[in-house]
């Protein structure tokens, strides 16, 4: 591969690292389907809650999929406002991702009606 190519796939690499605060998200994503059951999700909400006031402390952009992934604990939870509150930030920082959380959300009411 020509060396200017190797740079500039591996600039591209670094930036995406600098836009967005990732904290524990890809490790607990990663655990997760490596070592299932390795953290249980309240241990996942603290830690991406901990993320949260890091990434709003350095001042920096939090990395898509990280409020989704709350929801979904939260969901799981039971903790419907929550779960949904995290949703939306999601889809608010993210328009993008409107039709993948609106089907997430199904999902977990659906999930929380059926406990009921």
């Amino acid at each position: 591969m020509p060396p200017l190519l190797i740079a500039t796939l591996m600039s591209g690499c670094a930036t995406n690292k600098e836009i967005y605060y990732w904290g524990e998200y890809e490790n607990l994503i990663h655990d997760s389907y490596i070592n299932p059951g390795s953290a249980d999700p309240q241990t996942q909400i603290e830690k991406l809650n901990t993320d949260l006031q890091k990434a709003e402390a350095l001042g920096k952009r939090i990395a898509p999929g990280i409020y989704a992934h709350l929801g979904f604990l939260y969901a799981m939870q039971g903790k419907e406002s929550q779960s949904k509150s995290a949703f939306m930030e999601e889809q608010a920082l993210y328009p993008e991702s409107t039709t993948f959380i609106s089907g997430m959300m199904e999902r977990a009411e659906r999930h929380e009606e059926s406990k009921k």
